[in-house]
């Protein structure tokens, strides 16, 4: 991988892994290279590490379509298109790479099965593309309540209802 690439999740320590989070909070961001600026693409809510890391292969996939479409598409058939120097920063090929190895895929997996964060970056002249899964917190259930018995409302004495007019009796108009 070339120095443009950030990978942050070191390899599975001898630890045990801890459980598994509910959730993981995965992105898709854009960043210009000043750092004022974070454009969210893409969000994903995975229900497990493999989940997850499905969805950041997947996305790293179609941003690195998104960067380098295919010359021979139809709205570029009258466009002036040249090749690029081979020194140009392609984080189209490097986010295709990461998607195509098992390796990569199976360390993201291990980062995010031991609960740490896992975040992919590549840059190229403009900014900084970013692919980052988190762990949500877990909360627990709450205990089991014991269920309250229903009641049923008192009853009212007859002729004591709502709107009820003493019959018999008949007002003036």
């Amino acid at each position: 991988m070339s120095p443009a690439v950030l990978m942050l999740a070191p390899p599975a320590s001898a630890r045990p892994l801890m459980r598994s989070p509910i959730a993981f909070r995965c992105e898709a961001t854009a960043h210009d290279l000043s750092g004022t600026r974070e454009v969210l693409l893409a969000t994903y809510r995975g229900r497990s590490p493999r989940l997850a890391t499905r969805w950041l292969r997947a996305q790293a996939l179609h941003l690195a379509r998104l960067l380098s479409p295919d010359p021979g598409a139809v709205f570029f058939r009258d466009a002036p298109l040249i090749t690029a120097r081979p020194d140009v920063p392609r984080p189209d090929a490097e986010l295709r790479g990461w998607a195509a190895s098992d390796q990569a895929y199976e360390h993201a997996i291990r980062a995010l099965a031991a609960g740490r964060a896992f975040v992919f970056e590549v840059t190229d002249y403009d900014a900084r593309y970013s692919l980052r899964v988190y762990p949500l917190p877990t909360r627990r259930p709450a205990p089991p309540q014991a269920p309250v018995p229903a009641r049923c409302p008192p009853h009212s004495p007859a002729g004591t209802g709502r709107h009820r007019r003493p019959r018999g009796r008949r007002t003036p108009r």
